[in-house]
């Protein structure tokens, strides 16, 4: 099935296609260069075997595609809009009546597919591969044994009101809590505590070995041992620990989502992962925002090489994201709403872009 397109239409997205991928491939390449420079040194000293760090990077790449797709766009418009004016192709477009809005809404439209495309990318491939990547590198480059590789570190849960749970490590892998510490409170005055060094997630229930009970009054601590008895009071399951000790990165939007309101209903303040989640929103944008600021400015430098293309497309991708870098820190800080802090860079660049658009002769 062919697209409804008049020749020179299939001529500039085929053109911009190629230059997409030859962008894409450069800025990945630069991209595991730069990381694997940085890096060299602990795989050298850990002894890591060629395959393994073949392997890293192998479940590194989705996640490097996802972040460089923006600046790879960037470049293919540059690239491809200062190309046809350097060859006075637009000269020429211009003179049979078709004008500089016609490449804009096409690459557009390309642009705004790049960030569908990017946004589900994330959601599906990129948390899986980032997790598999991190545990590659715990367990051969940190040194981790595998029970620490697929166990988290210590936790705390409010999972409901005048109640507290600590937990020393969650295994994910079996569904298991070690040091399990649960505490009820009268207030501010400890009522009751449970604790015990195992918990297993049996029959949707937590079971609990070798624990004890403790029962506390004005005048008293009645202490209770057990071997092995259900416990049902915990409030959560094996999947919400996952969630909570899962890095912001590592989750697709819809689990991050989830993740907020289960910290809200357990007390907690979700502040920072709402603006992680306000990100998710806006980052997928910036496929289509930049390729709107990068053709009328190539539109403008009819004359300029490659290498000054390269240079603006830096010079954007690095104002870009370092507002967007800035937004996240306020975010953190609580200087700015969540919404603000992730689309403050979006929008800038977007009203930018239009009146570079407007100013270039069509």
């Amino acid at each position: 099935m062919k697209l409804p397109l008049k020749l020179f239409d299939r001529y500039v997205l085929n053109l911009f296609i190629r230059q997409l991928l030859f962008a894409l491939l450069a800025a990945t390449v630069i991209f595991i260069v730069v990381d694997l420079v940085e890096h060299l040194d602990k795989f050298i000293d850990r002894k890591v075997p060629f395959i393994i760090v073949f392997e890293y990077y192998a479940y590194f790449l989705p996640n490097i595609i996802y972040l460089v797709l923006p600046v790879a766009a960037l470049l293919s418009a540059l690239f491809t809009v200062g190309g046809l004016s350097r060859t006075n192709e637009i000269t020429a477009m211009k003179a049979s009546g078709i004008g500089l809005h016609r490449i804009q809404l096409h690459l557009l439209v390309l642009g705004l597919l790049l960030s569908t495309g990017n946004f589900f990318f994330g959601e599906t491939i990129v948390p899986y591969s980032n997790k598999i990547d991190q545990q590659i590198y715990r367990y051969y480059v940190k040194g981790e044994s595998p029970e620490q590789v697929s166990s988290s570190g210590v936790t705390y849960l409010r999972n409901r009101p005048g109640e507290l749970v600590r937990i020393k490590h969650f295994d994910q892998t079996r569904g298991q809590i070690y040091d399990l510490d649960w505490q009820q409170f009268n207030q501010e005055v400890m009522v009751r505590r449970v604790t015990a060094p195992k918990a297993l997630w049996l029959d949707s229930t937590w079971v609990l070995e070798s624990g004890r009970k403790y029962f506390y009054s004005p005048d008293s601590i009645r202490q209770v041992r057990f071997v092995r008895e259900p416990f049902a009071n915990l409030g959560f399951k094996p999947s919400d620990l996952a969630k909570v000790q899962t890095d912001p990165k590592d989750m697709g939007y819809w689990q991050l989502l989830d993740f907020v309101q289960k910290v809200r209903d357990m007390g907690g303040d979700p502040h920072k992962w709402e603006v992680e989640l306000a990100f998710k929103q806006a980052m997928p944008w910036t496929c289509a925002i930049v390729i709107l600021l990068g053709v009328p400015i190539a539109a403008r430098y009819r004359r300029s090489g490659v290498s000054l293309a390269f240079g603006i497309g830096l010079l954007i991708s690095f104002l870009f994201f370092a507002m967007q870098q800035t937004g996240r820190i306020m975010g953190y800080s609580g200087s700015l709403e969540p919404f603000i802090a992730a689309w403050t860079a979006n929008l800038t660049f977007t009203v930018v872009g239009m009146l570079l658009y407007w100013r270039v002769p069509k």
